[in-house]
């Protein structure tokens, strides 16, 4: 029996990102909009192929962050059980650096992401402006002042 193994993982050269060039890079591959499929409006417990739990600080559940076998550029983040935002993103979530996109239940964007390493991350509203870049746990806003801290 002989089973493949592949680390999906996009060399890029030590190339490094200042909040300016990743909302130039996010910008340049926007997508046009994203359909909402209807079977995915309740949490689905099967065919999962990773699962997050995002909570609060008293360490109730909030959201629940899905990600569906053969759906590698999408992940679905539900709220109360309920389909909240469809997150579409340019490349599998395992091949860095990638850029995703966030919509409503009414496909409006609601924020965009550019996850360079498993430790960095940019968020930007709709407009470009950025909502936080967060480099191993430490959350920082656009004139690097820290702002927060993530587990």
């Amino acid at each position: 029996m002989f089973t493949n193994f592949v680390m999906a993982e996009e060399l890029q050269g030590g190339v490094t990102y200042t909040v300016d060039s990743a909302r130039d890079y996010i910008q340049a591959g926007m997508p046009d909009g994203i359909e909402i499929p209807d079977n995915r409006y309740s949490f689905q417990e099967e065919n999962i192929e990773k699962v997050v739990y995002s909570r609060n600080n008293s360490g109730e559940i909030v959201g629940v962050t899905v990600q569906y076998i053969n759906e590698s550029t999408k992940a679905y983040i539900y709220k109360k059980g309920n389909l909240a935002y469809v997150e579409k993103y340019d490349k599998p979530i395992s091949i860095y650096p990638h850029r995703g996109y966030r919509y409503n239940l009414d496909s409006e964007l609601v924020s965009s992401s550019l996850t360079v390493t498993k430790d960095e991350l940019f968020r930007f509203d709709p407009a470009g402006g950025l909502i936080a870049h967060s480099v191993k746990g430490i959350i920082y806003d656009e004139n690097g002042k820290v702002i927060g801290t993530a587990k």
